[in-house]
């Protein structure tokens, strides 16, 4: 997943309003109740992707399947499956028969798992209500970063107000880019703990990448 941002106009407003923004504690709350609803099974949804290109506003469409486990997740794509046990990821690239094996920073684990950044989202971002697109139905919170490095400016976290699950997340990046992702609904499943490690010895001939 490439990253990029909006206008010159729309980051200087974004820069302006997380200046003088405080995080809202009913807002830290709400996502706190949907992390917490993570730590506490095994579950699968899908997460329909759409990524929105700044060049030419092409939008590119994925399906993905994902298990999640506290801060454990397991990821199929039609082109690659993500392992992470939490402290060992895997990256698998079924056609290549190649795996690359890392131990991810906080930060990169945002990049690649949807519900690392509800996690892990304290002391990085302001967190406020977007009032305007709250529904009856649903809470709609933004994520502002502190560090104006950042490559993203902006998130957003929808979450359903009966179950607590999150629905969709929407970044927006400094280069203009979008990424936004559909999430489907929670299943509570079963899993081994094989299921967040990828065991290199079922693979024969595989290619390791070991980059730990």
């Amino acid at each position: 997943m490439k990253r990029h941002t909006l206008t010159l106009i729309s980051l200087f407003v974004a820069t302006i309003l997380s200046a003088q923004l405080k995080s809202d504690p009913q807002a830290i709350a709400v996502i706190d109740n949907a992390s917490s609803k993570i730590n506490k099974a095994t579950y699968y949804t899908s997460i329909k992707m759409s990524v929105k290109e700044p060049e030419n506003n092409k939008i590119t469409e994925q399906n993905m399947d994902l298990r999640l486990a506290g801060n454990k997740f397991y990821i199929k794509s039609k082109d690659m499956e993500i392992f992470f046990n939490g402290t060992t990821q895997w990256v698998y690239f079924p056609e290549l028969n190649e795996v690359t094996i890392t131990n991810p920073t906080t930060k990169e684990l945002q990049e690649i798992s949807p519900m690392a950044i509800v996690k892990n989202y304290k002391n990085r971002y302001k967190v406020i209500f977007e009032q305007e697109l709250n529904t009856p139905k649903q809470h709609a919170i933004a994520l502002i970063p502190n560090d104006k490095s950042e490559d993203v400016f902006r998130v957003r976290i929808f979450i359903n107000k009966s179950t607590n699950e999150i629905s969709k997340i929407e970044s927006a990046y400094r280069n203009g880019q979008r990424i936004t992702l559909n999430i489907g609904s929670y299943k509570t499943i079963s899993s081994g703990t094989d299921t967040f490690s990828f065991n290199t010895k079922k693979y024969p001939n595989i290619s390791v990448n070991d980059l730990r």
